[in-house]
């Protein structure tokens, strides 16, 4: 688990807080919250740096970043289903 100082001397982009903190209002990155701080784990971070590479490196708009995080988000959660059901019909067999 790391906070954000530590989540963006680990970052290869360089972005400040302030630009993490905006990525999280936006919903791009939903890190636990403790009474100090956000707090992200390896899941967070695979995330963020998807979001400086969409967002920095390649230059897409806010929009743009909106909408392919939503769908990769749809694929995630569509493969998460599709293992759970063959999952359940292997254990049914």
């Amino acid at each position: 688990m790391m906070r954000i100082d530590d989540v963006l001397k680990e970052i290869d982009i360089l972005i400040d807080r302030h630009t993490l903190e905006d990525f999280i209002a936006r919903g791009w990155l939903r890190p636990v919250r403790d009474e100090a701080d956000y707090v992200f784990d390896d899941t967070d971070m695979a995330r963020i740096r998807l979001v400086c590479e969409l967002h920095i490196e390649m230059k897409f708009e806010y929009d743009a970043v909106d909408i392919m995080l939503s769908l990769m988000d749809q694929l995630y959660q569509a493969r998460a289903c599709n293992k759970s059901l063959v999952e359940a019909l292997e254990n049914k067999s």
